[in-house]
């Protein structure tokens, strides 16, 4: 499963790319305190068969001399195998350093500071005496001492910058994470809140219904009592609170009905509430008159005529009769138009009284229908 690289310590990442650095490199030694683990680690990375193997290093025999290099200050420093008091054995499963073993190629030393624990982190590096460590020359030449002061300057840069990053990705994460925790509890809070919300609205509706329940009691002389079906209900209802009562008292009779000549007390079923009352059609803005022949046509050539110059409008031309005509579903020349509306002058003097809000376009900048309304008023 894919992973985030901080979620390593820094120097355990280095094994994965220090081989692509230093593709000729022999091999990798790196110390560091694992703060889960609380101890002192080590990782070997070395070259076998053209690919380079990682396990980890039994350190028990060495421990005080790695914490006189670990207490050191210095950000690098060069050692010979022969200086450094200690070499690997790979003779086990698990490899175990030992001090004054022989030494032969040179070793690279850089310390990362942690801050946290005081102390250095340790990487080796086990180079070659020579530039092949990078895989570009196979010169026999040795390194000079201004060559490895540029190499120990660009790993050690290199190294410091790889950790800032990692710990720069690892904050900004924190905070991200940090940011969407906080987001996911005041959701949370916000759906708790509205869940009480809404349970206390259920219940003062409940409320409600039983008050309007008592009063029917009252009013016929007679129990009726809302099961926990209907309760349930009515507790769940989205509809307006004005039509609760009508509801109430449609079931009642509903249920009544099923009990003809019955002196029983009736209970009001889940199944007798009809929560959505029958809803009365009617076409906006035409009143009954209008919906006969009377007024239909006019209306009819007015919706017309408007749409068509909402059309005109739009495509940015002059709102004339000919334009309009066309636009039309069915086009019509300008003296049609014309003609039209003087047939229905009277009627369409009326409607617009009585609709000022509508067909607005032609009402204010359509020419023929003005004249029409001036003719009127003459």
């Amino acid at each position: 499963m894919k992973n985030y690289s901080f979620i390593y310590h820094p120097l355990e990442k280095l094994h994965g790319i220090i081989p692509d650095l230093l593709p000729g490199i022999e091999k990798i030694i790196t110390v560091h305190y694992d703060d889960k683990e609380k101890m002192i680690k080590g990782i070997l990375s070395e070259k076998r068969n053209k690919e380079y193997e990682s396990q980890a290093l039994n350190l028990d025999k060495i421990l005080t001399v790695l914490q006189r290099y670990m207490e050191e200050k210095n950000p690098y420093d060069w050692y010979s195998r022969q200086s450094l008091p200690f070499e690997i054995e790979i003779r086990s499963p698990n490899p175990t350093m030992n001090i004054f073993s022989e030494l032969q190629n040179i070793v690279l030393l850089i310390r990362v500071p942690d801050f946290k624990n005081e102390l250095n982190d340790l990487v080796f590096f086990y180079l070659n005496e020579n530039p092949s460590n990078f895989g570009v020359t196979n010169t026999i030449n040795p390194l000079t001492t201004d060559n490895k002061s540029i190499i120990a300057f660009i790993l050690n840069n290199t190294i410091r910058t790889f950790i800032n990053l990692q710990n720069n990705d690892k904050e900004t994460l924190k905070f991200f994470n940090n940011r969407t925790r906080q987001i996911i509890a005041q959701t949370e809070t916000l759906k708790y809140e509205l869940q009480r919300t809404k349970e206390n609205y259920g219940v003062s509706l409940v409320r409600l219904c039983k008050q309007i329940v008592h009063d029917k009691s009252i009013e016929k002389d007679r129990k009726y009592s809302l099961s926990y079906g209907a309760l349930e209900k009515i507790k769940n209802y989205k509809g307006d609170i004005k039509d609760l009562e009508t509801i109430i008292n449609e079931s009642i009779a509903y249920a009544e009905s099923l009990f003809v000549d019955e002196q029983s007390n009736i209970e009001i079923k889940e199944w007798h509430i009809l929560t959505e009352l029958p809803v009365q059609t009617e076409k906006a803005g035409i009143p009954e008159i209008q919906q006969a022949d009377l007024y239909g046509k006019s209306v009819s050539l007015l919706d017309k005529l408007e749409n068509a110059a909402l059309v005109v409008t739009i495509n940015h031309l002059k709102l004339t009769g000919t334009n309009v005509g066309k636009a039309c579903p069915v086009p019509i020349s300008a003296p049609a138009i014309s003609d039209a509306l003087y047939n229905h002058k009277s009627k369409i003097n009326k409607l617009l009284k009585m609709y000022p809000d509508k067909w607005e376009t032609i009402r204010n900048d359509f020419r023929p229908l003005k004249n029409i309304l001036k003719d009127q008023e003459d």
